[in-house]
């Protein structure tokens, strides 16, 4: 077995368990469905790396590098994109925080007047 090979067996290998382990815990409910998608989308490019090798030579000649570079970059592009979508939804997080602390201090300040009527 070539250590080419062998490199894809172990990837595809590791990316089908880390899969399966992100599966698991959207079965659980422990991860949202729009990440699980996100990281099973990144762990089948991994498991299909030693396919995708090939199939990238027409771009990797096109531009340059090698196939791996085109695989790889593929796996970064999709880790990005989980970046991105993890910042907009802390973001927005960030600001229903913001709202909810400041109806609850208006909701106190309110009440307190109230209480201080009776």
């Amino acid at each position: 077995m070539s250590k080419e090979i062998l490199q894809g067996v172990i990837i595809g290998a590791s990316s089908t368990l880390l899969g399966i382990g992100v599966y698991l815990l959207a079965r659980r409910q422990i991860l949202s469905f729009r990440y699980t998608v996100g990281w099973l989308a990144l762990f089948a490019v991994g498991a299909l790396s030693s396919v995708l090798v090939p199939a990238a030579q027409p771009l990797a000649d096109l531009v340059k590098v090698t196939p791996g570079v085109i695989v790889s970059a593929a796996g970064v592009l999709t880790l990005l994109a989980i970046c991105v979508q993890l910042s907009i939804s802390i973001s927005g997080l960030q600001e229903r925080v913001r709202t909810l602390a400041e109806e609850i201090a208006l909701h106190r300040a309110t009440g307190d007047n109230h209480a201080a009527r009776r």
